[in-house]
């Protein structure tokens, strides 16, 4: 009885779902939603927010967009999130499926959070239910879950995950990041398939925790941890898991991978403070400068109130590091650099705004300066 209930209300929201359709105008990236059916509402819109923050244009689609159009027409890359597999399975048809493999492997993306991982796997197996066929098959190869050695399903919690530093997407990472784990999975590749190691579960054997690769012309990205969710910040828009604390943001890793799917140079994530819930994190380091604006030569001055490993450059609006200052240990005491408008090549850069970037323990610092010449 319970079973033909779930099954009557399934098919219903179904049906409801089916007859929702956004006005398809078209843009970068196309955001899956299916009014909560299936898609997290958390995990659309933190990755929304996101994208804002990166100033990719994005527009939401729903079964019936994915269905019946020709995706290649409007959309460079298509998300999946977070939520149930199941639903996603059930919602996009034949045609739909073929939509979305045409769109990647014509040149464009899918990128896939938690369940949108799962929808795209050969096949999921997903606790006590075994081994289950699905169909879109963009990864050729399993997905397990959930972790119960990280916590048990449906719990959350943060995660450590260890960056592989031989991506090309993770050039500007640490070798380790504080993700957000919520049912994710393990990725097992079928035999003789190849994939890229974007980053492994710490807790869990090392194993496959986000991966990479390309589908004939174009790139998929599969995340079995969250880093579309803020947890000590509001800027993503949503309150889940605020109690916890992903010591930084997760955001200039998608960064990166969302330039890896777009078939673009990966460029440096720009500056932004990490506030928190409580305001914000204890500055590393005191800045002054002067002068500001500046013609030839600006003075930084820092003050350290502990010891501590630091990062410290400067990028341009564009988030690209364009001078390293320095990088390293430091101990309590006043620093002093000076910058005289040149870049890591030693040439000349031109009037612009640019941003001195401090990454320590504590998050990151920045400033704005004025160069004019």
């Amino acid at each position: 009885m319970k079973q033909t209930t779930f099954n009557i209300l399934a098919l219903f929201f179904l049906l409801l779902s089916l007859r929702l359709s956004f006005a398809v105008n078209g843009a970068e990236i196309a955001v899956y939603t299916d009014n909560g059916l299936g898609a997290w509402p958390d995990g659309v819109v933190a990755f929304e927010q996101f994208l804002d923050w990166k100033g990719i244009t994005h527009e939401r689609v729903t079964a019936v967009d994915v269905n019946t159009l020709d995706l290649r027409d409007y959309y460079q890359a298509i998300y999946f999130p977070g939520g149930y597999a199941y639903y996603y399975k059930i919602e996009i048809d034949s045609a739909g499926l073929e939509h979305i493999r045409q769109l990647v492997r014509d040149g464009g993306g899918y990128i896939g959070i938690c369940a949108g991982a799962y929808f795209a796997s050969d096949s999921i197996d997903w606790e006590e239910d075994g081994l289950l066929d699905y169909p879109l098959n963009l990864f050729d190869g399993v997905s397990r879950g959930a972790i119960d050695d990280i916590i048990p399903w449906d719990s959350y919690t943060m995660t450590t995950v260890n960056m592989n530093p031989n991506n090309p997407i993770n050039q500007y990472e640490p070798e380790q990041e504080t993700m957000l784990y919520y049912g994710g999975q393990v990725f097992k590749p079928h035999a003789g398939v190849q994939v890229d190691t974007l980053a492994t579960w710490a807790a869990y054997y090392d194993s496959l925790a986000a991966i990479n690769f390309t589908y004939g012309q174009g790139r998929v990205v599969l995340l079995g941890p969250h880093p579309e969710i803020e947890e000590d910040s509001d800027r993503d828009s949503t309150t889940f898991a605020d109690e916890l604390d992903d010591q930084g943001s997760d955001w200039p890793f998608l960064w990166s991978a969302v330039d890896w799917l777009l078939g673009r140079p990966i460029t440096y994530p720009p500056p932004s403070s990490i506030a928190t819930k409580n305001g914000t994190k204890q500055a590393a380091a005191e800045f002054s400068v002067s002068p500001n604006p500046f013609n030839s030569q600006i003075k930084i001055n820092l003050t350290f109130r502990k010891n501590q490993v630091i990062d410290f450059w400067l990028s341009d609006l564009r988030g690209r590091k364009v001078w390293q200052f320095y990088q390293g240990q430091v101990t309590p005491g006043s620093y002093q650099w000076r910058w005289t408008g040149i870049n890591n090549r030693g040439i000349s850069l031109s009037s612009s705004v640019y941003f001195l970037v401090l990454k320590s323990e504590s998050g990151i610092q920045t400033k704005k300066i004025v160069l004019i010449k």
